[in-house]
């Protein structure tokens, strides 16, 4: 689709080609990628499965740095209650920048997803836990939001292995 192409000023249009308005192809894997008019989504793909520096530990501390970054991002957007667009402000794009202009800060669906996978692993880790526990302590907490909304949580307490007290949140629903 040599006709679709416009202007290009990233190098990264050296290892893809526009197949559509909004898809991308690499040239070196053949994988289809979305494309909305940016880089980030082809240069995060060649950098983390096609860039090889000029020694190889160099490639793996870079890409070391991007996981460490990158769980260090889900880790600030869940505790502080950050929205998932966070990383298409132009002032937190601008700040990052300063601070690493090598790191490419993933997309919102892609941060979506690292979210969504801390989650089912924490989950996962919290059922393996309880599970070990010989027994276990249940509070219910009711409360409401500053907009008068309802809320139920049920909690676990249980001494681990260690005999330290473990707390652990089963659920939380709106109460009605």
């Amino acid at each position: 689709m040599e006709g679709a192409r416009k202007r290009r000023y990233s190098a990264v249009w050296e290892h893809f080609d526009l197949i559509s308005p909004n898809k991308v192809r690499c040239l070196v894997c053949d994988k289809e990628l979305g494309y909305n008019n940016n880089t980030s989504s082809m240069l995060r793909h060649y950098r983390a499965l096609h860039e090889r520096g000029d020694s190889g530990p160099a490639v793996s501390i870079q890409a070391s740095r991007k996981s460490e970054l990158d769980e260090e991002l889900v880790k600030m957007v869940v505790k502080d209650s950050q929205p998932f667009s966070v990383v298409e402000d132009e002032g937190f794009r601008a700040f990052v920048h300063k601070l690493d202009p090598t790191y490419v800060l993933p997309t919102r669906q892609a941060l979506k997803a690292m979210v969504a996978a801390k989650y089912a692993k924490a989950k996962e880790e919290a059922k393996a836990c309880v599970l070990k526990a010989t027994a276990v302590s249940l509070t219910a907490d009711m409360w409401t939001s500053i907009n008068m909304d309802a809320y139920l949580a049920v909690t676990c307490h249980f001494l681990n292995d260690s005999n330290e007290l473990k707390t652990i949140v089963l659920g939380m629903l709106p109460a009605t």
